[in-house]
C-alpha cells in the first residue's frame, strides 16, 4: 500500500469516528487534522504526529485498575466460548444428517470436544420430535455465558472499564 492511500485511510476513519463522538462520550477529538477528507501526498507530511493522535481520552474519564487475571481471562475465554458455540452449532447441523460419520476429518474436530458435554445431559433432556436437542441446549448455555461475561455490558468488560 502506498503512503498516500494509508494517509487517506487514516483521515477517512478519523472523520467517520468523529461523527459518532458526542459531548458525553469518553473519547473526544483532540484536534482536527484536516476538516475534510483529502488526498495527501506522503512526501508533504513532515511529521506523522500531525495526523496520528486524532483522538485521546477525555480528562474526566478514569479507567480503573483491575486485577491481573481479568484481561488474560477475557482474552482466552472469548475464543474458547466462540469455538464451543460454533462446535455445538455444527453438531446441530450434523444431527440433521444421520449418515454423517463424526470420526472422519472435518467432523471429528467438532465431535471430539463436544461429545463429553453432550453425554452429560443426553439422558435428562429428551429428544423433541425425534431430534436430539442437547446441542441446542449447550449452544444456548455458551451463548448466554459469553454475553454475560464478555458482551458489551458483560461482567469482565465492566470490570476492565470501570473496576466494578
Amino acid at each position: 500500500m502506498s503512503m498516500r492511500f494509508m494517509v487517506s485511510l487514516v483521515l477517512l476513519v478519523g472523520a467517520q469516528v468523529s461523527a459518532f463522538v458526542g459531548p458525553s462520550s469518553p473519547i473526544v477529538p483532540a484536534r482536527r487534522a484536516i476538516s475534510s477528507v483529502q488526498m495527501v501526498d506522503g512526501s508533504s507530511i513532515a511529521d506523522i504526529s500531525t495526523i496520528a493522535p486524532i483522538f485521546t481520552a477525555s480528562p474526566g474519564l478514569i479507567l480503573a485498575e483491575t486485577e491481573a487475571w481479568v484481561q488474560p481471562l477475557s482474552t482466552v475465554l472469548g475464543p474458547f466460548l466462540n469455538f464451543l458455540s460454533f462446535a455445538m452449532l455444527c453438531r446441530v447441523v450434523s444431527s440433521w444428517y444421520p449418515e454423517t460419520n463424526l470420526n472422519k476429518f472435518p467432523w471429528n474436530i467438532v465431535a471430539w470436544p463436544t461429545e463429553p458435554l453432550l453425554r452429560l445431559v443426553k439422558g435428562s433432556i429428551p429428544p423433541a420430535f425425534g431430534v436430539d436437542i442437547t446441542p441446542v441446549f449447550w449452544l444456548a448455555i455458551f451463548t448466554f455465558i459469553n454475553e454475560i461475561l464478555l458482551g458489551p455490558q458483560g461482567l469482565l468488560v465492566m470490570k476492565m472499564k470501570y473496576g466494578i
